[in-house]
């Protein structure tokens, strides 16, 4: 009819039309389930590992993450195995029967599961009746191990009033980003008097590295924002025209960007990450060092900022710097003692380690031929840590059964 009375174009163009309303949907429906049935086709029969996180949106509404670690054809496999909305509570038990649910509807047999990993909060690691006691009931050699990012940011987040202080100056940026009108006239301002930047960073106060970005855009911008906030009559405006608030928030933003870099490269293995941990600590002690000898070379920001402005630093900022340096050492220590990976140290070298004191009998006669089998040692010269225990999971599924924790 189409085609008659309108012609053959539109009559092709009537055809691409669905007939049903939600065909995009159930294609999108049955894609998930296809992809789901492989990961759960390939889980099946394998030892894994669990990365738990509970997450509440901008709405309110919380979802439970669980991401999947196992080995398949000899190759590490990290996917996300669901995402579910919590209808109710949000304890132990609460989180627990959901991830049971999971686990009883596709077959996963809780025996294989050898480690889970959380966060610190007392429902996910309470070893009575948080997440991690009700997976080990059902999977009692499963390691529990706490979120090494989110210790990081637990390390990172014990400032002195001080700094703590200066920190809330960022609220300048919902006082313009959060007004349209008012982050046009800023923007304006910006191109104007040739800024670098045009705008200000959202940030989440709820992730404290999240907010280095921010906070060194902040500082990037501060007199275009001491321009804006005096037209404004804003309170904070003498905030970005005080030395000592610019110098403590030019050493903020430097050393939130070291925890941020640190951050990002958070995203190995367990032994490689403890590694990069260790060398920062170090690197903590150089720094306060430094500061405390009135060298701000590692600082380049607050560095650039009493050269420009011919300025010394006050002597009770710099003990406020170096407390907050002794501060963050010890909270790292604190939350990644030297000996935490102690017990798994053969994992790095098996031709040269000494057999672990809580190895059973079988693990170690089986660490014992892997010191001794000189093909896998030329492998371990060639292939990279994962690699090589992937490759002699077949031969020596005992010893090699915790791999997925790491």
């Amino acid at each position: 009819m189409v085609t008659i009375k309108l012609g053959e174009d539109a009559g092709k163009q009537l055809v691409k039309v669905p007939l049903s309303n939600n065909t995009i949907s159930r294609r999108i429906n049955d894609m998930d389930d296809d992809i789901n049935d492989q990961l759960i086709s390939n889980l099946k029969g394998k030892d894994f590992a669990l990365q738990l996180d509970e997450a509440t949106e901008n709405q309110k509404d919380t979802h439970l993450i669980c991401y999947v670690r196992f080995v398949n054809e000899k190759k590490i496999v990290e996917d996300l195995l669901f995402c579910k909305e919590m209808k109710g509570g949000t304890t132990g038990q609460d989180l627990f029967a959901v991830v049971d649910d999971f686990m009883v509807q596709n077959q996963i047999d809780w025996e294989r599961c050898v480690g889970v990993c959380t966060d610190g909060g007392h429902s996910m690691s309470g070893c009575y009746q948080g997440l991690q006691a009700c997976i080990r009931s059902k999977a009692p050699n499963a390691v529990w191990t706490h979120c090494i990012i989110h210790r990081e940011a637990l390390a990172a987040g014990n400032l002195s009033e001080e700094l703590h202080n200066i920190l809330k100056i960022v609220k300048v940026i919902l006082f313009i980003k959060t007004r349209p009108m008012k982050a046009r006239y800023f923007a304006k301002l910006c191109e104007d008097v040739g800024a670098n930047h045009s705008c200000l960073l959202f940030y989440s106060s709820s992730r404290w590295l999240f907010i280095c970005t921010s906070l060194l855009r902040v500082y990037e911008l501060r007199n275009e924002i001491y321009s804006y906030l005096h037209d404004e009559e804003h309170c904070f405006a003498n905030k970005f025209i005080d030395a000592d608030s610019l110098i403590q928030m030019a050493f903020l933003s430097d050393l939130f960007e070291k925890l941020n870099a640190l951050k990002k490269s958070l995203q190995d293995n367990i032994l490689q990450l403890s590694d990069k941990v260790s060398g920062f600590k170090k690197k903590v002690i150089l720094w306060k060092g430094s500061v405390s000898k009135g060298d701000y070379k590692y600082f380049p920001s607050l560095d650039m900022f009493l050269q420009e402005n011919e300025m010394a630093l006050k002597e009770e900022l710099r003990t406020v710097f170096v407390l907050d340096l002794s501060q963050l050492h010890v909270y790292l220590q604190k939350y990644f003692p030297e000996d935490e990976v102690e017990p798994i140290k053969w994992v790095r070298d098996p031709f040269n380690a000494a057999i672990p004191h809580h190895f059973n009998n079988e693990e170690a006669e089986q660490l014992i031929d892997i010191s001794s089998d000189s093909t896998l040692k030329v492998q371990f010269q060639s292939l990279s840590l994962l690699e090589f225990w992937c490759q002699t999971q077949d031969e020596y599924s005992v010893i090699t059964r915790l791999f997925c924790v790491f």
